[in-house]
């Protein structure tokens, strides 16, 4: 996994209790192109399995399911939101897989470090592991919760799942490029507190 090796991991992941879970705001004003990003991202994680996005990630014409549809459509928007750390490095016959694809997890935003002057953030987020049973919660319920193009809270999600998760936690560097915010796609990725 490609995405994997622009990752850093630190320490060792910690369970958390279900009462932990409580959505915190970010501590900082967080661009509203930067909260899309991640509410499109717990979107595509949640109502999708890992085997449906393999499928999307590989198909060549777009699904007839609307779910699915739908979930392939924000997973090109989302990959084309990464900025590569080093284009080119990988053969250009084989196409680099989105960490959207093998990814099973919600992203929560806990704050947001801004340089305006230099136009970069730096977001910091919990990383809650969604298991097969969450997951599959999800996908079962993305009529009651996601059709018609709405897109649920992260309140919502984990309302609809129980259970214990891993928690860890990343921070995302995002920058300005031509007035667009663009996420670098090295991860800093924190796996205990």
């Amino acid at each position: 996994m490609l995405w994997m090796a622009a990752t850093l991991a630190l320490t060792a992941a910690q369970p958390v209790s279900p009462a932990a879970e409580v959505v915190s705001p970010a501590a900082g004003p967080v661009p509203a192109e930067i909260e899309e990003h991640y509410r499109d991202y717990n979107l595509v994680s949640g109502f999708s399995t890992a085997a449906e996005r393999q499928t999307l990630a590989a198909a060549r014409v777009a699904p007839a399911d609307p779910r699915l549809a739908r979930i392939a459509r924000l997973m090109r928007r989302l990959e084309a939101q990464i900025e590569e750390v080093d284009p080119g490095i990988v053969r250009e016959d084989m196409p680099r897989p989105s960490e959207t694809t093998f990814r099973s997890d919600l992203l929560r935003i806990t704050s947001c470090r801004m340089d305006q002057d230099k136009g970069e953030a730096w977001i910091y987020l919990d990383v809650l592991a969604l298991d097969h049973g969450s997951n599959v919660t999800l996908v079962g319920r993305y009529d009651s919760l996601a059709r018609g193009g709405r897109t649920p809270s992260i309140s919502d999600l984990l309302a609809a799942t129980s259970g214990r998760r891993i928690r860890t936690q990343e921070i995302h560097h995002w920058m300005k490029m031509d007035g667009v915010w663009r996420r670098a796609a090295a991860t800093l990725v924190f796996i205990a507190q």
